[in-house]
């Protein structure tokens, strides 16, 4: 009987993270592309400074930060 009520606990966890993930993951995209912006808009950076959102249907599959600095 506990152990029906731990993996109850479990899934309700799980569903709400994943619910949660989905919305978080536009707020994620936002904060990397401001820290990005606060780290290379200042003297002294010389490079190049991208973020990637790969959507798929219209849902944000992942976000990638690439910075690439040149030392001069």
């Amino acid at each position: 009987m506990k152990l029906d009520a731990a993996c109850a606990n479990v899934t309700r966890i799980m569903s709400t993270s994943v619910l949660k993930e989905k919305v978080d993951r536009r707020d994620q995209a936002r904060a990397e592309f401001a820290k990005l912006i606060e780290n290379v808009c200042g003297r002294g950076f010389f490079g190049t400074a991208s973020v990637l959102v790969n959507v798929q249907d219209g849902h944000i599959q992942y976000t990638k930060v690439n910075v690439e600095r040149m030392i001069r």
